[in-house]
């Protein structure tokens, strides 16, 4: 089974014969792929909801692979023990909520090595609250999918100076590497913040200051890319 360019890239990052728990699972195939790709790994899948779970277990007795991963249903990190994984995968949630997750199960979290993570949005929330946590961010990742560009970040303990905002919002390590898909992604970022800018600028009483500090933010993201 081939994954897409995104859960790709999540797989990437993962080393060998971690012990890798899949949080959100979803059908299990990321989880399948790991153990597939590496049987050294310890995998297990989570998801919150039994549905995603049975779907889990249908993908894995499909392929014969039952036996190897274990499915659990649990809230993010309660469905592992502490000590039990030293890697996690968090894939296809909002950045906030990753980060909800990361916070709420710290004897888990503090046991972790490397926490590989695909945040929809809150980009910038995400990687400064790793920043704040003792973490930082050793490598990070763009993907593709069906007109839509992804971010994969790779982070483990260790703590570092804060990130500049634009490193924050674009990533650290994707300023430094500028992959084949990094200006679309400026471009994207650049693309939102206008659409903030216009619904400021249309208010009955436009903040002007922030109007200005987001002209100023959107012409320093221009100049990367220029």
């Amino acid at each position: 089974m081939l994954l897409d360019d995104r859960l790709e890239a999540v797989a990437a990052f993962v080393g060998s014969g971690a012990a890798v728990a899949d949080i959100g699972t979803d059908h299990g195939y990321l989880a399948m792929e790991l153990k597939r790709r590496d049987g050294s790994r310890r995998v297990i899948a989570a998801d919150k909801n039994g549905g995603p779970c049975e779907a889990a277990r249908r993908t894995l007795r499909e392929n014969g692979m039952e036996q190897e991963i274990e499915v659990r249903q649990g809230d993010g990190l309660a469905a592992v023990a502490a000590g039990e994984v030293d890697t996690v995968c968090i894939a296809g949630m909002g950045g906030k909520l990753i980060a909800d997750i990361l916070a709420a199960q710290p004897e888990v979290f503090a046991g972790l090595k490397c926490a590989v993570l695909q945040p929809q949005n809150a980009y910038a929330l995400l990687r400064g609250w790793l920043y704040e946590h003792g973490w930082r961010i050793e490598d990070e990742a763009l993907a593709k999918v069906d007109g839509r560009v992804y971010q994969i970040i790779r982070a483990v303990p260790g703590q570092a100076d804060m990130p500049s905002w634009q490193e924050l919002l674009l990533g650290p390590v994707l300023l430094k590497k500028r992959p084949a898909l990094f200006r679309e992604h400026v471009e994207n970022n650049l693309d939102s913040m206008g659409k903030v800018l216009a619904g400021l600028k249309r208010g009955n009483n436009p903040d002007r200051k922030r109007i200005e500090a987001l002209e100023r933010e959107m012409g320093e993201l221009k100049s990367l890319i220029e």
